[in-house]
């Protein structure tokens, strides 16, 4: 299960990644970069856990790599993507050196610090390290302040793209529909860890595949084109 639930992730990251660097390249908005980067480092997270789950253990680099990559910086990134699409570019900007700072310093501390590997055998029943490897202080805490921030600017800009297209009424159904799951997507992968907690790992791992669906569904509807002659421009 560990690794059917690993492997469809993986692919729909991947997909995921591509589809949005395509639109970076052809468009070369700013947003569809830092969403980009935040997918493919979400990417990395995963094929590290899956890697993890083929070869039945986690290794120091493996879990490195899932934490720097995929606890550290995916909603921070994808945060900072959606604050330069819907918000002023002073404070998108100022977030994002804020995001670049958290994710270089966290970094930095993940890959340096150093890991008992016999820790990394104390897991769950989806192959997920169920014991606290890195302390709070200073290695977990810039993966909460990055999740924190992220979480909120993610969300919060979906929710207010939401209500400024109510407002309007040039708005195709689709794209406020897609800007929806997006938002929903994003509050579901805020609340995977407590989700887990209620549910166990196999609720976690689920909740997280069932985040990047809705925020990849909800993606391709916001950003189809119209049928109308005038098109509704994307909204990532």
């Amino acid at each position: 299960m560990a690794i059917l639930l690993s492997s469809i992730d993986l692919v729909v990251s991947a997909t995921f990644t591509v589809v949005v660097a395509a639109q970076w390249l052809a468009r070369r908005r700013t947003h569809s970069l830092l969403w980009t980067w935040a997918l493919l480092v979400w990417t990395l997270a995963v094929a590290a856990e899956t890697a993890a789950a083929v070869n039945g253990a986690w290794t120091p680099i493996t879990y490195r790599m899932y934490y720097a990559f995929g606890a550290l910086m995916v909603a921070a990134w994808l945060g900072a993507g959606s604050l330069h699409l819907s918000s002023g570019p002073r404070l998108a900007r100022s977030f994002t050196w804020i995001i670049a700072a958290l994710s270089i310093i966290g970094g930095i501390l993940i890959f340096t610090y150093p890991i008992d590997p016999a820790l990394l055998g104390h897991t769950d029943s989806l192959g997920f390290v169920d014991v606290k490897v890195f302390p709070f202080i200073p290695v977990r805490l810039f993966v909460v302040l990055g999740n924190i921030l992220g979480s909120l600017a993610f969300i919060g800009a979906a929710l207010v793209s939401v209500w400024r297209f109510r407002q309007r009424h040039d708005v195709p159904r689709t794209r406020v529909t897609g800007v929806a799951l997006i938002a929903v997507g994003g509050l579901i992968a805020a609340m995977a860890h407590s989700l887990g907690a209620l549910g166990g790992p196999g609720l976690f791992r689920v909740s997280e595949l069932a985040a990047v669906i809705l925020i990849f569904s909800g993606y391709l509807l916001s950003t189809r084109r119209a049928t109308a002659p005038a098109q509704a421009p994307a909204v990532a």
